[in-house]
């Protein structure tokens, strides 16, 4: 029985210390769906540099960093899914008027 348990323990324990050692901080923002993000995003963009300031006494440095770092990234998705849109668009309407004159 003591070896059992001393087996299981040295998995766990070298498990354990090895993710938390190594494991890096996940963003939480990122974890959220869609419209958990949308609502918070509009709620930092309406009081912006308030609400900036609220969640760094409020929640710290870290969280207040996260939050930045997932709407600038938000914000640069949003940028690279308009202008691939926009390439598309320019694009049909190249194709579309080349075909009406030719």
């Amino acid at each position: 029985m003591a070896c059992g348990v001393t087996k299981q323990l040295g998995v766990k324990t070298w498990q354990t210390i090895r993710m938390t050692e190594r494991d890096p901080h996940q963003n939480p923002f990122l974890a959220l769906n869609f419209f958990e993000f949308a609502a918070i995003s509009v709620l930092v963009l309406t009081f912006f540099p308030v609400s900036l300031v609220v969640c760094w006494v409020a929640f710290g440095t870290k969280t207040t960093r996260y939050l930045i770092e997932a709407m600038i990234k938000d914000w640069v998705q949003t940028m690279l899914i308009l202008a691939g849109l926009a390439v598309l668009l320019f694009g049909g309407l190249v194709w579309g008027l080349i075909e009406w004159i030719a």
